[in-house]
């Protein structure tokens, strides 16, 4: 019964969910240390890695499954922007856009992820009567 809840999209989702939390840690800690001299800021990828997986032809569903349920979503100093006087690289304003599009992607994850619950919730009424 368990297998009919674990499928690659649930997997996905799950991963998704995941790598926008700690995405949002990273902004968080980002914002909160726009001020402090020296301090580098935070990136986390994990899309990649999930394209990757899907990419891949020929995959056992289950292997798939459990491929997308090892990927770890990956925290980066990010040395690329340039720094202030100061050794900051935190543009606040970057980090607010960010913030507010990984919420976005956040939230539309959830929705996606009620909205699929709430079908098999009508699909288990409909069974009953």
């Amino acid at each position: 019964m368990t297998d009919f809840f674990v499928n690659r999209t649930n997997a996905i989702l799950a991963k998704v969910l995941d790598g926008a939390t700690e995405r949002h840690k990273a902004l968080a800690e980002n914002i909160a240390n726009a001020d402090t001299p020296g301090y580098t800021r935070k990136d986390v990828s994990f899309e990649g890695a999930l394209t990757d997986i899907l990419q891949q032809e020929g995959q056992h569903p289950h292997a798939e499954v459990a491929e997308i349920r090892r990927v770890v979503a990956d925290v980066r100093e990010d040395s690329n922007t340039p720094r202030r006087i100061d050794g900051n690289n935190v543009d606040i304003e970057r980090e607010m856009v960010s913030l507010a599009k990984n919420s976005l992607q956040y939230e539309a994850t959830v929705q996606f992820l009620a909205e699929r619950i709430q079908g098999l919730r009508n699909a288990i009424k409909e069974g009953r009567g």
